[in-house]
């Protein structure tokens, strides 16, 4: 019955997001928002990708068991990630100085967030392999 509980808020979340983008949208607030047309489009689309993983989670019902090992590892790899990003950003800010960034805010997010999965699974493998 918990699970139920947690699963409606969740859904309930998502469409005040999508209800929220919807009126902000009709009312004209606010342009050029991470590389939307607008907040409104914005909170529309986070709506919908949050209803989307969560029909995903709630029709998974696979249990999975989480031992002190894997948060350990998850920790590590946490740990290795925000490093790196540290370090990317420092070699990012050194590329601009030299040479100006021209590509969009939305692309470079993208890729930002794309790199950020990337280097966590990459360095969770490692250290589930090596420990």
């Amino acid at each position: 019955m918990e699970k139920k509980k947690q699963i409606i808020s969740k859904y309930f979340f998502a469409f005040i997001c999508i209800i929220s983008g919807a009126i902000i949208e009709y009312l004209k607030v606010g342009r050029d928002f991470l590389g939307f047309s607008s907040v409104g489009t914005w909170l529309i689309y986070i709506g919908f990708v949050m209803l989307a993983v969560i029909s995903l989670q709630a029709i998974s019902n696979k249990k999975r068991i989480v031992d002190e090992r894997m948060k350990l590892l998850a920790f590590k790899a946490s740990r290795i990630t925000f490093v790196l990003v540290i370090f990317a950003a420092f070699v990012i800010m050194i590329i601009d100085g030299i040479k100006t960034i021209t590509i969009p805010y939305s692309l470079f997010m993208s890729y930002l967030i794309a790199y950020l999965m990337l280097v966590y699974v990459i360095a969770y493998k490692i250290i589930e392999r090596y420990n």
